[in-house]
Parts: C-alpha cells; structure tokens; sequence
C-alpha cells in the first residue's frame, strides 16, 4: 500500500524582485504552496505549515550573462550581495471537496551590501549597508476543485485572492561613516507598497495504489494598487511536478519551474546607468526535495531550488540555488 499523500503543490518559484538606480539588489522570496492536501479532494479540515527559505544573491548577470560590475562611475556598484531569510507560516482551510482558502505569513529576514564608485586601483569610495527584519506581504487565496475522475482521484481547479500591502518599508541603508537614508531600492523593503489580484488554475492525479502522483499550476499576479512612484511588474509562474512515493513515509519530490516578471515601472523602478529597465526577466529551474512522514498527518521536507536558465533585464544580482525545509501538519 502507498502513502495517502495527494499530489504535491509545491509550487517553488524563484520569483525575482528589483531594486532602484542601476543594478537589481537581487532579492529573492520563494512563493511555495507545502500544503500536501491543497489540490486533492480532501476531507475538510484544517492544516498548518512552518517554513525556512534562504537564497544569497551573488553574481551579477546582464541578460544571461555573468558579468563583472563596472567600478568607474560614481554610485552603487552591484558587486556583492543580497542575502533572504524567510521564515513563513501557512494556514490552509479545506471546506468540502470543492472549497478551500490559503494564507501564507512571511517574516522577512535581509540583509544587502554594495560598494560606492569610482574606485581608486581596488578601493572603492565607500560602501553601504542594508538590514530588514519584519513582517512581509501577507497573501489570502481561495480555491475551487472539479472532480474529472474520482477513481483516479484526478482533477481541475481555479485559485483566485490577493496579496496585501502589509509588510514594513522604512528601514534605512547605512553607509561607511554611519550615515542612514531610506534606500531607493523599494524591493529591498519586506512590503513594495503593492496590493496585488491573484489567479490561477491548476490539476492533478493521483491514482490509488499508485506510488506516482502528479500536479502542474500557472499563477499570475498583478498590482491593482501601488505607490505612485513604483509599480512592481506582472508576474507569471508556470510549475509542473511529480512526486514519488518510496514508501509509507517517506517520497521523492522533483518539480520544473517557469518562471516570468514584467518590468518594474514609476520613478523608483530600477535603472541600469544609461537608463534602460533593470528589473523583471526568465527563469527555468529544476527543484528535487524529500517528505518524511514522521508521524501521521506531519511531514518534514526539504527542497532545493537550482536554476537551468536565468535571463535578467538590464543588470540584477542572481542567485545559484536556493533552500527550503519546513514542517507541516493537518489536524
């Protein structure tokens, strides 16, 4: 006999976030669905998630390149990094066969870093430094499940809610003589300021006895409100994925990860030094992971995300892989 786990929703999405005057800070947050049962027709009933994300920003890209950040210009060089730490509760609600409700809490850890130009031989003219801890943008979403075929536990749905203007967005960068300002990279901050509409579909199969199961999902989000000055780009996240099931505890997860992010807009949008957008861009990743089941109705699991592609608009800090580890239960 298999494990009674449904098909996997672990939507793991690089999405990439932007920063202000020339290079991207490369922040990065993972926008993952660790719900085993969000996407099965499972008994209604309550299920809880923690989770542990961290990603380091450190290579700077243009396009799908790797390059070296130019030290003669006087300004921000982007040639050190942006570090995430999130940490996010998850509160999943199934109702009935067909309705549920989703809320994911972040708590925003970051820390950036960059030299200033022009640089004296290898001295730069100083540096700044960036420091958040605080509360993110809190994301509500529904869902709405059809059956296709009950004896193959396989079906269809659509995913509908909003990402709200919640998180903190005054922290202050610091330079080398301790001087403070507000940054002008508006997605350094936990919050951007943004309320987004969210939407979705998705399906899956699951046939019992079958140690297979499998899901795909395509999400889109978009600001309907934001700050006059910064209006973050659409966003378009397309996952597919499997998950197999070794034994009565324990599977292997292996999903691909598509991933687009529209240009940033408003004065505040990030800029490369001649002036051309400096935010949005493509992504494909490969994300293997682990669930262990160690007692009922509690996993552990682990996931990393390791990127195939990258292409950047302008120039952006990337990110060679990141990590996911978490716990969830349901009551």
């Amino acid at each position: 006999m298999t494990q009674r786990i449904s098909p996997l929703a672990l939507c793991l999405c690089g999405i990439i976030v932007t920063s202000n005057t020339y290079a991207s800070c490369g922040s990065t947050a993972c926008a993952i669905n660790t719900n085993w049962d969000e996407h099965s027709a499972s008994k209604p009933g309550l299920s809880m998630d923690l989770r542990y994300s961290y990603s380091q920003a450190d290579q700077l890209r243009s396009g799908s390149s790797k390059i070296a950040a130019d030290t003669t210009f006087a300004g921000e060089v982007e040639n050190l990094r942006t570090l995430n730490k999130i940490v996010a509760a998850g509160i999943d609600y199934t109702h009935d066969a067909h309705w549920g409700l989703a809320l994911s809490i972040p708590y925003v850890a970051r820390e950036h870093s960059h030299n200033l130009g022009p640089y004296t031989g290898a001295a730069p003219a100083g540096n700044e430094s960036f420091t958040a801890n605080a509360l993110g943008d809190i994301k509500l979403v529904g869902r709405y499940r059809w059956a296709l075929n009950d004896a193959e536990h396989t079906g269809v749905g659509i995913k509908f809610g909003l990402k709200l203007n919640t998180g903190r967005q005054d922290f202050q960068m610091v330079d080398n003589l301790g001087a403070s300002k507000l940054p002008g990279e508006v997605t350094l901050q936990p919050g951007n300021g943004s309320t987004d509409l969210i939407a979705g579909v998705f399906w899956q199969q699951a046939n019992p006895g079958s140690a297979l199961s499998w899901f795909a999902q395509g999400m889109a989000q978009s600001a309907i409100k934001n700050k006059t000055e910064f209006k973050p780009g659409n966003q378009f996240n397309l996952d597919g994925g499997m998950r197999y099931a070794v034994n009565n505890s324990l599977s292997g997860l292996l999903q691909l990860n598509a991933q687009w992010n529209d240009a940033d807009s408003g004065i505040s949008a990030a800029l490369t030094a001649s002036g051309t957008p400096s935010s949005g861009g493509k992504s494909y990743s490969l994300t293997p992971g682990l669930s262990y089941t160690i007692v009922p109705g509690t996993n552990v699991y682990g996931l990393v995300q390791l990127p195939l592609y990258q292409y950047v608009n302008g120039e952006q800090l990337t990110a060679s892989n990141s990590v996911t580890a978490g716990i969830n239960h349901r009551f």
